[in-house]
């Protein structure tokens, strides 16, 4: 097994180290500010898969010990409603944190983007196609109830109030920038793009693009610092770590995951698999 670090090695767990303390300070940001009188600020924060950006920010949150909910971003747009109706529904006039994990899907659609600009612009998710209530569930279930209290009579679909939600989204979709979505051209992508950029212009954007050093040395220090893969030794972390380092190209992943599931395959099966 591997003692010890390389230079190199150790040069990049200090570059991922300066990543990662990058996404820490932007969801404490985001965390600390719900206090405040003011209309929230939102946050997006992009970066590679991987790299453990829900795992940093819901502990980021954690720490600051406000109210917060972690939901998935690859849903539809009625799922996501139906979510946030329900922490409305659970809170009330609470000032919450809602981290939006892996917004993916929603970003892939121009409909869907321009719907989740009202969100972050207005402080209001609408839901504006018919659908019955009980599609959604039996009467006296959380989702039932919480999507009836949101529904204004005379008026299809159902409205949820975000103004006291704090959005703190993360995704593998690097928005564009406005000088990047070129008005006049009529394409989808240009149209996705232009959309994209409003998205960008109304949240703190922490675009945390990394290398390959970068990416590897945050995971090492993760692995090393930070309580993963807690029946490995230290050897045995190092061991797995400069696999991964010298054999990363040919990797089909490459996560906080990928360790923990090569620190069972070394614990049950021995270094040789």
């Amino acid at each position: 097994m591997i003692l010890q670090l390389s230079s190199k090695q150790r040069a990049a767990i200090e570059a991922g180290k300066v990543r990662r303390n990058r996404l820490i300070r932007a969801t404490k940001q985001a965390a600390n500010q719900i206090n405040s009188d003011e209309k929230p600020t939102h946050y997006y924060i992009y970066g590679p898969s991987g790299i453990g950006k829900t795992y940093q920010t819901e502990k980021a949150v954690n720490e600051t010990g406000v109210i917060n909910h972690t939901i998935s971003g690859n849903v539809s747009m009625m799922a996501l409603g139906i979510n946030l109706a329900v922490i409305k529904y659970m809170n009330r006039d609470k000032k919450v944190v809602i981290i939006i994990d892996d917004c993916d899907e929603i970003l892939k659609d121009t409909s869907n983007i321009n719907q989740f600009k009202g969100i972050l612009e207005k402080s209001q998710y609408s839901y504006n196609k018919r659908f019955h209530i009980n599609s959604i569930g039996d009467e006296g279930t959380l989702e039932h109830d919480a999507v009836s209290e949101c529904m204004t009579e005379g008026r299809q679909g159902f409205m949820v109030d975000t103004s006291n939600f704090t959005f703190v989204i993360t995704s593998n979709i690097k928005l564009a920038y406005d000088d990047t979505a070129v008005e006049g051209d009529d394409s989808k992508k240009a149209a996705r793009a232009r959309h994209l950029a409003a998205i960008r212009g109304r949240c703190q954007t922490k675009d945390l693009d990394m290398t390959k050093e970068e990416k590897w040395g945050n995971l090492a220090y993760v692995t090393l610092e930070d309580g993963a893969c807690k029946k490995c030794d230290e050897e045995q972390k190092l061991f797995i770590l400069d696999y991964i380092w010298n054999n990363w190209d040919n990797m089909t992943e490459t996560s906080i995951r990928t360790v923990e599931k090569m620190a069972r395959t070394l614990h049950l099966e021995g270094e040789e698999n």
